[in-house]
């Protein structure tokens, strides 16, 4: 009976890493907030990928959106989807980049998530805005933020607009799962060898 138990928690254990090793392999998420409470008028939400020349394949996927947001929209490079299905990008081009029309004057909000791990990508994701005949960025602002990914290094996330744009990590589903699993582990052990 004792090596029954046994055999069942060290199964019980292999299920859960197996359950979290996709989540340890995937890059991680940001939610990505923009305040256009402050401005008027109708523009683009501009969303790029750039690889560099150092770059491996990588993959950017941008879902959740949330804001008023309008009919037209503008991409390209390896870009794919759209705002109701989610936003895929590849680094196969040096720009990749999806524009979507919006309604200023409100908040918007989006995940980011990138499925390599980040030492070994050579990407930056950038979020700005640009004005109404997309000609460049509104009032000569720039990029709001950028997320960037060097090989050996930690992601580096930069906001250069405070006032209007926030980017914070986003806890896996799956790490949370593992946690969970880890501490009811634990906890049986505890209880079975007590």
């Amino acid at each position: 009976m004792t090596n029954l138990k046994n055999l069942f928690l060290r199964a019980l254990l292999a299920l859960s890493i197996a359950v979290g090793a996709p989540a340890a392999l995937a890059g991680p998420m940001y939610r990505v907030t923009i305040d256009t409470s402050s401005l008027s008028g109708t523009g683009y939400l501009d969303l790029n990928l750039s690889g560099f020349s150092i770059a491996t394949p990588a993959r950017a996927v941008a879902s959740n959106f949330s804001g008023d947001f309008l009919d037209d929209m503008v991409s390209g490079g390896e870009v794919s989807g759209g705002i109701l299905s989610g936003v895929q990008f590849g680094n196969g081009d040096l720009n990749n980049f999806f524009d979507q029309e919006v309604m200023f004057g409100g908040l918007f909000s989006f995940d980011v998530s990138f499925d390599v791990l980040p030492v070994e990508a050579g990407i930056a994701f950038s979020v700005g805005l640009l004005d109404a005949a997309l000609t460049g960025y509104l009032d000569g602002m720039g990029p709001l933020l950028a997320i960037d990914f060097m090989p050996g290094e930690a992601p580096f996330l930069m906001v250069f607009q405070p006032d209007l744009a926030s980017v914070a990590e986003v806890p896996e589903p799956a790490d949370w799962l593992l946690l969970l699993t880890g501490l009811m582990l634990i906890g049986v052990t505890r209880r079975y060898y007590s």
